[in-house]
């Protein structure tokens, strides 16, 4: 049980860190038209750490949308200049990120709760212990079950 209000406090700034992280898409790829299509802007977007659970691509016409998409990148969304030709979304990816920021804020909550109770117990070395490896198995996995275009 968490019992100190520091502890909550930061829990919810990592828990707003993980989800920005996750939400918004922080490499985007913008260029021409390939592929013998007519000139224009193609916008990629990927969303998801560890593992990229969701992965766009955007088409307009423009050929001078591409310099206004990266002046305000990654913050740019391409509402109604461009059109959404492709999404695809992985379940397994999007698992892997839930299970990775659940099991960061464990870390957070055990690490703050010992460091402030000034108790550390065997337990909590291998609850950490775990936890850390727990942390690497689902880094190391997320690149194999991320979707991509």
């Amino acid at each position: 049980m968490i019992r100190f209000r520091p502890t909550w406090l930061l829990l919810l700034v990592v828990a707003a860190v993980l989800f920005l992280v996750n939400w918004q898409c922080w490499r985007p790829g913008v260029g021409g038209a390939v592929g013998g299509r007519p000139p224009g802007t193609q916008l990629e977007r990927f969303f998801g750490w560890p593992a990229t659970y969701q992965a766009e691509l955007w088409r307009s016409d423009d050929q001078e949308l591409a310099s206004k998409i990266l002046k305000s990148a990654p913050f740019y969304y391409p509402g109604d200049e461009m059109a959404l030709e492709y999404r695809e979304f992985g379940i397994p990816a999007l698992g892997i990120d839930i299970v990775f920021a659940l099991v960061v804020l464990l870390v957070v909550a055990v690490l703050m709760e010992c460091t402030l109770r000034k108790a550390w117990g065997v337990r909590h070395v291998a609850l950490l212990a775990g936890a850390g490896l727990l942390l690497l198995i689902l880094f190391f996995a997320g690149p194999a079950v991320s979707v991509s275009l």
